[in-house]
């Protein structure tokens, strides 16, 4: 029975570790000193900065989640009474689709907080569903007295917090949408500011948990991002040694009072599939629009905020309006310079980082005079192209009848390479999933969805094809369809730094699109694949889009979405025209065909041997 007993506990610790994420803590630099392993000696020095990395495995028979939290922990005694520590609080950790992710992070450990005896820091990731991963614990160890001053030790001439004036001005209304002014508070001589003994300040918001706040620690200032909660709310400073981490002068509170909004409600939104973390996924070489209806605002309730909104009312558009956008993990707003339409047209950011795929958060500001309401915050996913997955191309199917239409092709996937920053992709670990998106009228969610059994290199489209009459008696098909394929490697060598790295990566494809109907595009790209030139014909008796083609702009752009051939083209005559694409490298590439009247663009895909 003991026998049986001690297997069972084998088999739960077995199991547990097969089936865990793994955390991996490792020490890189403690007060600039580097180290490669523990234990972390804060020797006599009252705060030392400590330089980490972060890796975090998820295996391969777990299903993945692409983001998670992760913080940083110490603890005297046990896990149960671990504190975060200073900069332990390091956000989201997103994996972008693969299987690994890790972060370098730096934290802050004050001599004080550990007994002689020493303590530990841990690593904690934990994933939506609220499950907690630890990594091993490395222990700390300290010398038994520090060499300079502490809060019970300061210098003669360093302030004590507690004799500091404290007070904040001043009350403010601010309508819901809009940015409260700038809080000032009253301003303090800090000479040891990066000593345990300087001066540290907390400033709180009470009442309004959505309100981001940004202090400004020189200027002894704080200001408050856009309300988006309609509750009232105080806010107050406290000021206390940095040693110890406790701010017993406490300011005057400052009320926050929040009121009505003038404005008609801001709303935006993305025409495009959302994964299972409400990501709105695009891709960044078809960037989507951003759409949005327009605000009004009544200017009756403008004058007075009590005044209960009724027909004949004084209402009307904004001004303009403001687009911004930042990176999940940063909470830094950046304005999209000369965005002042009402939609916000191709979300390309200037800071993609076409090496992972980059989760973004966009918002709309409507702005009449001197006040402003903010929109819901936008959840973008902007997926990048690499290690060449690519795929080809878009299909326009003839139909000849309302029972008879053209078989589609293959859709050619390329062969996958290397990315710069990865020395070894084994070829022999390359898997493949196609992906497909049905868009139409009585779809109820336009996700992406595993193609069953379609997991080779190349895949040839076998989904039923409803054909229906609409208007005019044309034949068209009912939904269409986009594809997209799925590559995860294996991979390991060394990267830029030098730095042995191994692991599986995941990498989306673009998308080709495969369509249908009785007078299919009038376009045509040929020959495709080609080496040295490409032709563009309007074969239509028709001018293209009330324009002849040659007079159209047309754009060559890579996968990244980058330019590398801007309108240059010889004309054969107006319905044709041809590129030199000799200079390019092989690789598939998109051509952007806009009317000179700028109100019809048309994507098209080649491929250059």
């Amino acid at each position: 029975m003991k026998k049986n007993y001690l297997f069972l506990i084998a088999t739960l610790m077995l199991n547990t570790l097969i089936f865990a994420q793994t955390v991996t803590l490792t020490p890189t630099a403690v007060n600039s000193t580097n180290v490669n392993s523990g234990p972390i000696n804060l020797a006599s020095i009252p705060n030392s900065t400590i330089s980490l990395n972060v890796k975090v495995d998820i295996p391969s028979n777990v299903a993945v989640s692409d983001y998670g939290t992760l913080k940083i922990y110490y603890s005297n005694s046990n896990v149960l009474n671990a504190n975060i520590a200073l900069g332990g609080d390091t956000g989201t950790l997103f994996f972008g689709g693969g299987r690994t992710a890790s972060r370098s992070i730096v934290i802050n450990l004050l001599w004080s907080d550990f007994s002689t005896s020493g303590g530990f820091i841990f690593a904690e990731y934990k994933n939506p569903a609220g499950t907690a991963y630890r990594s091993s614990n490395i222990a700390v160890i300290k010398n038994s007295s520090m060499n300079s001053g502490t809060t019970l030790n300061p210098p003669a001439d360093a302030p004590n917090p507690t004799k500091i004036p404290n007070t904040l001005c001043c009350n403010q209304t601010v309508r819901l949408g809009d940015k409260p002014q700038l809080i000032t508070g009253s301003k303090f001589l800090n000479p040891y500011a990066k000593e345990p003994y300087g001066i540290g300040e907390k400033w709180e918001t009470k009442g309004n948990p959505n309100t981001n706040i940004k202090a400004d620690f020189i200027n002894q200032t704080l200001s408050i991002d856009y309300i988006t909660s309609p509750e009232s709310f105080t806010v107050t400073r406290s000021l206390g040694y940095v040693y110890g981490n406790e701010y017993p002068n406490k300011s005057n509170p400052i009320n926050i009072t929040v009121i009505k909004s003038p404005f008609s409600e801001n709303i935006i939104s993305i025409d495009a599939p959302f994964d299972s973390n409400g990501f709105a996924e695009t891709i960044s070489t078809n960037s989507k629009s951003i759409l949005g209806a327009r605000v009004k605002i009544n200017l009756t309730i403008l004058q007075n905020p009590n005044q209960t909104e009724q027909r004949g009312d004084d209402v009307v558009n904004v001004d303009r309006y403001e687009w911004e956008y930042t990176k999940t993990n940063l909470k830094d707003w950046k304005i999209i310079q000369n965005e002042n339409s009402v939609e916000l047209e191709n979300f390309t950011p200037s800071d993609l980082n076409f090496n992972e795929d980059n989760y973004y958060l966009v918002r709309r500001i409507a702005v009449y005079q001197n006040f402003k309401r903010v929109s819901n915050e936008l959840k973008i996913l902007i997926r990048t192209i690499r290690n060449n997955n690519t795929i080809c191309c878009d299909q326009d199917l003839k139909i000849s009848s309302s029972s008879q239409i053209e078989f589609p092709e293959p859709i050619s996937g390329s062969s996958i390479t290397s990315d710069p920053n990865i020395v070894v992709i084994h070829q022999n670990y390359i898997t493949y999933q196609w992906q497909l998106q049905v868009n139409g009228s009585d779809i109820a969610n336009n996700t992406w969805q595993n193609i069953s059994g379609a997991t080779n290199k190349d895949y040839t489209p076998i989904q039923p094809l409803e054909i229906i009459v609409r208007r005019g008696e044309s034949l068209t098909l009912k939904n269409n369809y986009k594809y997209r394929r799925i590559a995860e490697v294996t991979y390991s060598g060394y990267d830029q730094n030098n730095k042995w790295i191994s692991g599986k990566s995941k990498s989306y494809s673009n998308e080709v699109s495969l369509t249908g109907s009785s007078t299919p595009s009038n376009i045509k790209i040929y020959p495709n694949p080609a080496t040295s030139i490409i032709n563009i014909e309007n074969t239509s008796t028709r001018s293209y889009n009330g324009s002849n083609l040659s007079n159209s702009i047309i754009n060559i752009v890579n996968v990244m979405g980058v330019p590398v051939i801007s309108n240059n083209f010889s004309i054969i005559n107006a319905n044709l025209v041809s590129v030199n694409i000799s200079n390019l490298s092989a690789g598939i590439y998109f051509i952007n065909i806009q009317s000179v009247e700028g109100e019809t663009i048309q994507k098209f895909t080649f491929i250059k041997n």
